[in-house]
């Protein structure tokens, strides 16, 4: 009976040690993506994002994930206006009629916090960026150059930087509207150029109405813009000065940075 015993206790030892070493041994298992650093790329809050690097077709893919595809307009296309961009391909617009539609997107609506980034190249001061909203007052959002200078437009006001960039080289521009009940140019916007604040220039505010964008018009890209435009992106949420610094430095693909103190 004391053998018997003496087995069982035995095998039960090593049936334990057994199991114990097997689970020390075994890799651990994470699900995919689910531990993985959100970045600039990835973010969540990434509404549009046209890298515009496609070689043929009138299709821009839309890179956020949302599949707002943009549509090549007035003769614009990948076959004739590729050309190489700050980050792999990118279009070059004539200044007249091309321009890009991002059909059924209206962008970020209403009062709503909002980032918009792209890479430019020109030697002209005109033109637009990108734009949505609506043809009425404070109703419409515009990322276009205005006296010479490149700025935010919301139909009723104006707010431009200091600096001129037509100057034929690449810059990093991002314009930002804050949260806010009732955002303002004044208060509430933000500039960037080559990834800090811009100083805005001695008369380029005019605030006149509430930023509280319709809903009317699809978003483009481009619209009289004569040069290169590359990797535009809205953000719905507001970009940090770090953020917008990592993008310049074209460090979108790595995990977000933590806001200074």
């Amino acid at each position: 009976m004391a053998k018997k015993l003496l087995r069982s206790s035995l095998l039960v030892l090593l049936t334990t040690l057994f199991v114990g070493v097997v689970t020390l041994t075994q890799p651990k298992v994470v699900a995919a993506g689910k531990d993985a650093p959100k970045t600039l790329d990835t973010d969540s809050r990434l509404a549009g994002w046209w890298k515009l690097d496609e070689t043929s077709g009138k299709t821009a893919v839309d890179s956020s994930g949302h599949k707002r595809k943009g549509a090549l307009k007035e003769g614009l296309s990948f076959d004739k206006d590729s050309v190489a961009g700050r980050i792999g391909k990118t279009l070059k617009f004539d200044g007249k009629d091309g321009y890009i539609e991002i059909t059924g997107y209206k962008g970020v609506t209403g009062t709503k916090p909002r980032t918009v980034t792209a890479w430019i190249k020109t030697t002209t001061s005109r033109g637009e960026v990108i734009s949505w909203g609506a043809d009425d007052f404070g109703k419409m959002f515009t990322f276009r150059f205005h006296r010479g200078r490149l700025g935010i437009l919301p139909n009723g006001g104006y707010y431009y930087m200091n600096d001129p960039i037509h100057d034929d080289q690449w810059h990093h521009v991002a314009a930002v509207i804050k949260d806010a009940e009732l955002p303002n140019l004044h208060d509430d916007a933000v500039l960037y150029k080559d990834g800090v604040i811009a100083e805005i220039h001695d008369i380029g505010l005019l605030d006149l109405w509430p930023i509280d964008t319709g809903s009317d018009l699809d978003v483009t890209i481009g619209d009289g813009f004569k040069g290169l435009i590359d990797d535009v992106r809205i953000y719905d949420r507001v970009l940090s000065d770090e953020e917008v610094m990592a993008l310049f430095k074209l460090q979108s693909d790595r995990p977000l940075p933590k806001p200074k103190k």
